[in-house]
């Protein structure tokens, strides 16, 4: 099946079973099983790369304009060439208001089907200062919206706001603790991770937390740092646990790293140890060694060892290429290879291989290649043994054969079930990747990007791809995401009427019909449950008819009423059909009255018929929403509010009604609605 780029979110729903993945290679456990563990995984998030920094179109909004090209920012990049040589998987305008809450709120989904317990904030600024605040408050309240567990980790940046500014931090985190959002440990402590703790020293620490304990806020303090076995004799006393920044070369993380971690006392202290992908800064001219998809797997082995936490650096940070989200340059693969490899750090087991997969990773020219620009002020260095490899990973249920093939050759090898990675000297072409298995292709990846030594200017990241042979992920054009209806909490689902002129037919709930002498040419019914259908026509009556709520749907202060339509189909006969969401009192009514995909209006009867506000277009499914705060009477199509009635108007109107009509006999109708629901207002 093809799926759209933005990746298939699973089920989250907290089923005590695992739950099938079948863009993975493993089913995962439950969400409510993962984050029941001890090990806990966050993701560190990166505020200045957003999903879209201005909702514009991705060949001309500000990734492209300002980061990916060499003259962006006004030649701010033309010394190395851009910003960055990635950016977040592309997606068309949102055309909803609220886009920034609606991209977070598609990262904490994505972040959360990983199985991760939060993600780890770089708090950059202080309290009401600049944007990246703004964000963290946003993100706070859209991981409490979605309450599936998902929670925000506190990490100020020590080196940013908080380095010229230490004595806001008190007064951030006392504004932040109570919010539901912010990660609490098992014991109810609120836990803050500040990065490069080390910039201030540990009187700085002791002083906080006991500032803190004055207002009422217990603290678990984990500082990070860079080379924590440095500080360890220092920061000791005041910690509750640690956190590293971690090696950034694979030669790096398989010796010594490893090795500091057995040999250094580590005082007792639990540990987050880091995992990332990879580290390259086109701005520093350097990229870091990491033997393509290795230096992450070591580092979940090192983890796997060593660490009570995991902190992926990064989900975002695409200026240092270690961004572990879906992005243009490495799609889904490190993404995938987190899901499974988070399952087994968490579980303490290692995921079963139910189906097979395959990832390849390259750089798409050699370490050696120069570039031809003018403009490069240098050539980018290589930190590390630089191994110039392509790398085929392969998930096998079985053994099998992998195989690379480029400039005429194929490349095969051998292998056993499970994980097993195979490489060959990075060659100039397009490759392509194959699982063999009794003589038949199992899984092919075409190879997206060729390698080339005519460079413009140097790119050291490694680019990466793959999957199932079950999900097949479409990258050829930008995800069109459909406006995502933010609605308050249920007060009560619809199911009961008290009285209505239409014909009950047998349903779940319910299945109304107007009246109809031959119901049966009347446009067809797919599926009446869980909600009401109606249908008109053809027939000799076209009077229409009323499904009246009574005390079962009245709007009181602070609600709305929810209209879930599936669809709407007329034909209307040479005449006309119209529906009718009505808002009734003794005075009259107040109506939202759809007729076809192009024409919905607001309609009163006060006491005259009466347009409000003409035609507009609506795409089904659609969600109309009758809305009351104070003496207002709103009208909303998703999450746009289209008519907004003042008080005078809204006087006394509290009772939702249902209408169906058509000018003739010969009309044709269904509405077919999937839930009617009482809320309270967002």
């Amino acid at each position: 099946m093809l799926l759209s780029v933005s990746v298939l979110l699973t089920c989250m729903n907290t089923l005590s079973i695992a739950q099938s993945t079948p863009q993975w290679p493993f089913d995962r456990a439950a969400l409510s099983e993962l984050q029941k563990t001890e090990k806990k995984v966050f993701a560190h998030y990166f505020s200045p790369f957003p999903i879209s920094i201005d909702n514009k179109p991705p060949g001309n909004d500000y990734y492209q304009r300002g980061f990916l090209t060499d003259n962006g920012e006004k030649n701010k990049h033309l010394k190395y060439g851009g910003f960055i040589r990635q950016r977040p998987l592309t997606r068309l305008p949102r055309d909803e208001q609220n886009w920034v809450e609606s991209d977070l709120r598609q990262e904490v989904r994505m972040a959360s089907e990983l199985g991760l317990d939060g993600f780890s904030y770089d708090m950059l600024s202080i309290p009401g200062s600049s944007k990246h605040w703004a964000k963290l408050l946003k993100l706070l309240d859209v991981v409490k919206d979605l309450d599936n567990g998902f929670k925000i980790l506190l990490m100020p940046d020590m080196t940013a706001g908080y380095k010229s500014n230490p004595e806001a931090l008190v007064p951030a985190i006392t504004q932040l603790a109570n919010h539901p959002s912010v990660y609490r440990n098992d014991e109810g402590i609120l836990v803050i991770a500040p990065y490069n703790g080390y910039a201030q020293k540990p009187e700085y620490w002791v002083n906080v937390r006991k500032q803190l304990k004055a207002q009422g806020i217990e603290i678990s303090l984990w500082l990070t740092f860079q080379g924590w076995w440095k500080f360890m004799d220092d920061y000791e006393s005041v910690m509750d646990g640690f956190a590293d920044w971690g090696a950034s070369t694979f030669n790096e993380q398989h010796s010594w790293r490893r090795k500091a971690l057995a040999e250094h006392d580590r005082k007792g202290l639990p540990f987050m140890a880091p995992v990332r992908p990879q580290d390259f800064r086109p701005k520093n001219f350097h990229g870091s060694e990491s033997r393509n998809s290795a230096l992450l797997r070591e580092m979940w082995h090192t983890a796997m060892d060593h660490a009570q936490w995991v902190q992926l650096v990064t989900w975002n940070d695409y200026s240092e290429g270690s961004e572990i989200a879906p992005s243009t340059a490495t799609r889904h693969a490190f993404y995938d290879l987190t899901a499974y490899y988070t399952s087994w750090f968490k579980t303490g087991k290692q995921p079963q291989i139910v189906r097979d997969a395959i990832y390849y990773f390259h750089r798409v020219q050699p370490t050696t290649a120069s570039a031809s620009s003018p403009n490069q002020a240098k050539p980018f260095k290589v930190i590390g043994k630089a191994f110039n490899e392509i790398e085929l990973l392969g998930f096998l249920t079985k053994p099998g054969i992998l195989e690379i093939s480029i400039d005429g050759i194929t490349h095969r090898k051998q292998v056993p079930a499970g994980i097993q990675s195979f490489t060959i000297p990075l060659t100039l072409g397009t490759p392509t990747f194959r699982l063999v298995r009794d003589g038949k292709t199992v899984i092919q990846k075409q190879g997206a990007w060729p390698i080339t030594d005519q460079i413009e200017y140097s790119n050291l990241l490694v680019h990466a791809d793959g999957g199932t042979a079950a999900v097949e992920r479409d990258y050829s054009k930008p995800v069109a995401f459909k406006t995502e209806i933010q609605l308050g909490k249920l007060i009560k689902p619809v199911t009961a009427y008290d009285k209505t002129s239409f014909n009950k037919v047998d349903g779940d709930p319910a299945v109304i019909m107007l009246p109809t002498e031959e119901s049966d040419k009347a446009l067809q019914v797919e599926d009446g449950k869980g909600g009401f259908t109606f249908t008109m026509g053809p027939g000799n009556s076209h009077k229409g008819g009323r499904l009246d709520f009574g005390d079962h749907l009245k709007l009181e202060d602070g609600q709305e009423a929810v209209f879930h339509v599936k669809r709407l189909e007329v034909d209307n006969g040479d005449g006309w059909v119209a529906f009718f969401f009505t808002l009734k009192g003794e005075r009259g009514s107040l109506n939202i009255t759809p007729r076809t995909a192009e024409q919905t209006y607001v309609s009163s009867s006060l006491p005259k018929f009466k347009v409000e506000r003409g035609n507009f277009s609506v795409e089904y499914p659609a969600v109309y929403r009758i809305r009351r705060t104070g003496d207002t009477i709103e009208f909303l199509y998703n999450n746009d509010v289209f008519y907004t009635a003042d008080a005078q108007k809204a006087e006394g109107l509290d009772e939702i009604q249902i209408f169906l009509g058509s000018q003739k006999p010969a009309a044709r109708a269904l509405m077919e609605i999937s839930a009617i629901e009482l809320r309270s207002v967002k």
